[in-house]
């Protein structure tokens, strides 16, 4: 088999013989040809998927309409779906295949149809911010239910979390790496400060050099959400950085991220809000914190916590100076020690600007 399927159409896949066996299940040596081409050519999976469906849709009704009803329906999907090229392969010199084609496609052309009319636009919009991703491109989707790790050529490595996908080049340029991620993903990146790391979603855009971090970016969520377990990421919206590119201006204004920091980009009111992640963990020291007070000026309470997880703590020196803490705090969480804290001094806090606020009127 020395076709070259890649230039193949759902029409002529659905016409090859070797692929309809496969299909079909009745020949395992075409098993083993497809499962092997689609291993090595993942980039092709939606029309293999769309040609599958159609051809197992196709196989279940019988031929029942006239031209008349096979004009109209012709006519309806393409009125409500707008999906012309899958309306293409109606168009065949066999009448009775025709026919049975259009029914098959009725079925799946809500689904498929409108999924390929919307990654056109999603093409058209990466475009903007990048050639690398629409040409000679790995796409890997996770249907799995537990995280897919995904080792790339520069020595960086993403865990590819479930009902999600990315796209990579095969091979990065050398001025800059890009992926662009729909879905969840964890990033660790090898540091390389003259090839910075893009992850772009539909919405927002994060910049890194060398770090960890967490990117939530699901379609259908109202929020898109980045982490930074450690290193520095700079996070932009899209649209900024498509202006930006249009208008031949390198002055990005992006929010800086730092371990134990979080954004969450709201896509109704189109705006970046910086805060604390959820689970803030303990930085990595030499020295393991020491979280057990006896007496200890709240000051000091203060700049153990900030030490311990990179996050500024702003409160009013002089109304608290007389405040003391005597507790043991090694086994809770960020948030419970706060809790604790301002239970014992009769305060209260609040996060703002990914800071954490103290209010007191003193001890």
């Amino acid at each position: 088999m020395n076709l070259d399927y890649r230039n193949y159409s759902v029409e002529d896949f659905s016409r090859d013989e070797s692929f309809r066996a496969w299909v079909f299940n009745t020949d395992n040596k075409n098993k083993l040809f497809w499962t092997n081409w689609l291993a090595q050519n993942p980039d092709c999976a939606e029309k293999i998927n769309l040609s599958k469906a159609f051809l197992l849709t196709l196989h279940e009704h019988d031929i029942a309409l006239d031209e008349d009803e096979l004009g109209a329906i012709t006519q309806k999907i393409i009125r409500e779906n707008k999906a012309e090229k899958a309306v293409k392969i109606l168009i065949w010199s066999n009448k009775a295949f025709r026919v049975a084609a259009s029914i098959a496609l009725i079925s799946i052309i809500g689904f498929f149809g409108v999924k390929y009319y919307n990654q056109k636009q999603e093409l058209a919009s990466l475009e903007k911010l990048t050639d690398n991703l629409s040409i000679n491109y790995i796409e890997t989707e996770n249907s799995e239910n537990i995280p897919k790790e995904i080792s790339l050529a520069d020595g960086s490595v993403i865990m590819l979390y479930p009902k999600s996908k990315i796209r990579y080049p095969k091979q990065f340029p050398t001025q800059v790496r890009e992926v662009y991620l729909v879905g969840q993903a964890f990033f660790d990146i090898a540091k390389n400060p003259k090839q910075p790391f893009w992850v772009y979603t539909n919405y927002i855009s994060t910049q890194v050099l060398g770090t960890s971090f967490m990117v939530k970016a699901f379609d259908n969520e109202k929020d898109i959400k980045v982490e930074v377990r450690t290193g520095k990421v700079s996070v932009y919206s899209r649209k900024d950085i498509e202006k930006a590119k249009l208008q031949k201006n390198n002055a990005l204004m992006g929010i800086i991220l730092t371990p134990n920091q979080a954004i969450e980009y709201s896509v109704a009111d189109a705006r970046l809000l910086k805060s604390i992640s959820k689970h803030p963990e303990i930085l990595r020291s030499e020295t393991l914190p020491n979280f057990v007070f006896d007496e200890a000026p709240i000051a000091d309470v203060f700049k153990a916590l900030e030490k311990a997880y990179g996050i500024q703590i702003i409160y009013d020196e002089k109304t608290m100076e007389k405040c003391y803490l005597t507790a043991s705090l090694s086994d809770e969480s960020l948030y419970e020690k706060l809790n604790l804290i301002c239970k014992i001094t009769r305060s209260s806090y609040e996060i703002i600007d990914a800071q954490v606020v103290i209010h007191s009127d003193g001890c």
